[in-house]
């Protein structure tokens, strides 16, 4: 009798270690090994594909840094033509109209943080993105006056630096009034959706706070 109590005691404690042992392992381990898995093929794919790689977490740690292989990642771009007219009078009296097109790039600077935290069982992960804005703005070509008169070459420093400085101004509204930010945002979610996808991970984005 007493080695068959002895044997019942053995078997009930060996069934609850080993239901203790497959809990732990179901529930606790599996989940971060599966997060540690996730976040490598992260990194991995980002580090082949995108010019940016996030600084990813997984398990409340920091498992690699944000590196950047490049100053800017444009994610839109838009060619603006603007016209406006010259508010100095030329030595003629005239205030010509002055026409220019811009290219304006939009994105996010390589510097602002890009942070991806795998959550427990690596199907998961919440985003931490910057919201884009506008990275550069450049003169295509030479503006041009509706004047006979006077071409953009001609035409005094002083107006042509206030002119510009107007142009530029107005290539910029434009491009905002055109909906370049919400195009730019748009791509870029679309991108990092993409490649964490190729990892078997879902982003889920954080909203930006207000400033």
């Amino acid at each position: 009798m007493k080695q068959g109590l002895f044997w019942l005691a053995f078997g009930s404690a060996a069934a609850v270690t080993t239901l203790f042992c497959w809990a732990a392992w179901t529930f606790m381990i599996q989940p971060m090994d599966n997060a540690v898995k996730a976040a490598n093929k992260i990194e991995r794919i980002f580090s082949e594909n995108f010019v940016i790689t996030p600084r990813i977490s997984a398990n409340a740690g920091v498992l690699f840094s944000q590196t950047a292989r490049a100053e800017n990642l444009v994610t839109a771009t838009r060619e603006v033509l603007v016209g406006l007219p010259i508010d100095m009078p030329l030595e003629d009296g005239s205030l010509p109209a002055v026409r220019a097109e811009f290219l304006v790039e939009a994105g996010i600077a390589g510097r602002e943080i890009l942070e991806i935290n795998i959550r427990r069982g690596g199907l998961e992960a919440d985003a931490k993105i910057p919201k884009a804005k506008i990275l550069d703005l450049k003169l295509v070509g030479t503006p041009s006056v509706d004047s006979a008169k006077a071409s953009w070459e001609n035409l005094p420093e002083r107006v042509r630096t206030r002119v510009l400085r107007q142009l530029r101004l107005a290539a910029r509204k434009r491009a905002l009034d055109d909906g370049l930010m919400t195009e730019a945002d748009r791509e870029l979610l679309s991108r990092l959706q993409a490649l964490a996808a190729q990892a078997g991970c879902a982003l889920v984005f954080e909203s930006p706070k207000a400033p």
